[in-house]
């Protein structure tokens, strides 16, 4: 009897710490603790046997139903990251993207550490980042967007990146150009009351940029463009540069635009500009072989001993010229809001393709150069800009900077924002955490009077709770929370405003919908100084 007791006790022993092994031991120490039993089963004392048994089953099924708790546990978490879990893929018909190591490098660098995974289009996958316009080969892909997922592109956004249609805008930041052989004859008409001027033919595929007089130009090629060239640019240590302004659109209709403002992106041609020699593109044409700023004789020492930006760095090379900065840098701003308000008509009539512009944002790259008045002229905005450092490792930090600042700004880098599975009324109530009603009620006096009971009365009435349209109620929602998160992102448009000093004239040009956030941001600057710029 004691020895089947101390037996017994060593059984039960076993089988509770192997209740703490994986499946697979189970199953193997299952069958030595079956066979033990077994042998005690054997002695003819039949109630300790019964009452062995009933134990035995038990202990078993409890140990049965743990294993198989814990798989369906296991697999529930496997479930809810697969839907939780933030996926992001790559795109371009032509380029490397898939590689990180590759073109787009940093891009998956920012994206893994703020959390996103690297996926394929079949997964549920809450971000594409796209190298090319995606528009046309994956329409399939974006025309049914769920409310998480997010594009780095806006349809339509080709009339501001397309190098031809934006050299042709009426502007007066953007040097005349002419469509060949579309224009000849104007082409000709200008060049004949401006006979000093020069002239870039540039490919209409982004292929080469090329001085030329007007007689060495081929009017009917159809595959060029005209452009006057900025004869006396202003020069840096001798050196021509441009200006790489990095900007976000995140809204149209109404339309809203943001530029970093962390640092500014300075290239400098390889030689110098004087004596000047059309033939050698190295002291004209910004290439991909440029100058960097920290090999700028002038620039060097600001920029990587006493670590100052691009932009300060330049703004105190003018200065010590005795000119002022602040001047063209407000010029700059200008010359980039009057583009997408020229354009926004040509994105509203693309996204009517769509079912929501809120699973849209883009980020560009306006490049620009300035006259040695510092009169700035805009030359062409990139669709894709390079944000790869193989060529200059020291721009790394500015890259990811850009990145995870625009992320930040758009909602990418939000938890709440890129969660698939979440019920509406469980998302309605997230969001409601960053921005509310109460986030977006502005201009209470007008609203609590001459609005309450007729939204027609003032253009501001629009902007009161009862008036208030649904798309634009929720776009303020989103404004506000651009606003918390804009890190070193400023307002472009709506442009900046000074407390209760609103002049009427300031909106008369823009859509209704331009009117109302003007207004909006108004009120908000009215109430808090920090919303004014």
């Amino acid at each position: 009897m004691e020895h089947d007791a101390d037996q017994r006790k060593t059984v039960t022993s076993q089988i509770s710490r192997k209740e703490k092994n994986n499946n697979t031991e189970f199953a193997e120490e299952r069958h030595f603790l079956n066979k033990i039993a077994r042998n005690i089963l054997n002695k003819n004392e039949p109630n300790i046997n019964v009452y062995l048994l009933i134990c035995f089953v038990g202990i078993t099924l409890g140990l049965l139903l743990q294993i198989i708790n814990v798989k369906n546990t296991f697999k529930d978490i496997s479930k809810d990251y697969e839907t939780e879990g933030r996926k992001y893929w790559v795109y371009s018909a032509y380029s490397d993207v898939e590689n990180k190591n590759g073109l787009l490098k940093h891009v998956h660098l920012v994206l893994e550490r703020i959390g996103f995974e690297k996926s394929t289009n079949k997964t549920p996958w809450t971000l594409l980042w796209s190298h090319d316009y995606p528009f046309r080969v994956l329409y399939p892909n974006l025309h049914r967007l769920k409310p998480n997922q997010r594009v780095n592109h806006f349809p339509g956004t080709g009339f501001i990146t397309n190098k031809v249609d934006l050299a042709t805008s009426d502007s007066k930041y953007i040097p005349k150009a002419f469509k060949l052989p579309k224009n000849k004859e104007e082409f000709l008409k200008y060049a004949s009351k401006n006979k000093n001027a020069l002239f870039l033919e540039k490919h209409n595929q982004h292929r080469g940029v090329f001085l030329k007089n007007v007689s060495e130009i081929d009017l009917s090629s159809g595959e060029s463009f005209v452009q006057e060239y900025v004869q006396k640019p202003f020069l840096v240590d001798g050196h021509k540069f441009d200006i790489g302004v990095y900007v976000v659109l995140t809204s149209v209709n109404p339309l809203r635009v943001y530029y970093y403002t962390g640092d500014i992106l300075f290239r400098y041609c390889p030689a110098k500009y004087y004596p000047f020699d059309p033939k050698n593109l190295d002291k004209y044409v910004v290439g991909d072989d440029y100058l960097p700023i920290w090999e700028v004789p002038s620039l060097a020492h600001p920029y990587t001993a006493l670590g100052f930006s691009m932009k300060e760095v330049f703004n105190t090379y003018v200065r010590s010229k005795g000119k002022d900065p602040a001047i063209m840098w407000e010029e700059v701003e200008n010359a980039i809001t009057e583009v997408f308000l020229k354009k926004e008509h040509h994105v509203i009539e693309a996204l009517k393709n769509y079912p929501s512009s809120d699973n849209f944002f883009e980020l560009m790259r306006f490049d620009l150069v300035v006259d040695e008045n510092l009169k700035v002229y805009l030359l062409e905005a990139n669709m894709s800009p390079n944000l790869s450092s193989a060529h200059y490792p020291p721009n790394q930090l500015l890259y990811e900077q850009v990145l995870y600042n625009l992320f930040s700004l758009v909602g990418v880098a939000s938890y709440i924002n890129g969660r698939a599975n979440i019920n509406l009324r469980e998302q309605t109530l997230a969001e409601n955490m960053v921005s509310s009603q109460k986030n977006i009620a502005v201009w209470s006096d007008e609203c609590s009077t001459k609005c309450r009971d007729r939204c027609e009365e003032l253009i501001i009435c629009g902007l009161c709770r009862p008036c208030l349209s649904n798309k634009l109620r929720n776009s303020l929602l989103k404004s506000y929370r651009e606003f918390l998160h804009k890190g070193d992102f400023k307002r472009l448009f709506p442009p900046k405003m000074v407390q209760k000093a609103f002049a009427p004239e300031e909106i008369k040009n823009l859509n209704e919908m331009n009117k109302l956030q003007y207004l909006w941001y108004q009120g908000k600057c009215n109430m808090d100084i920090t919303w004014c710029a």
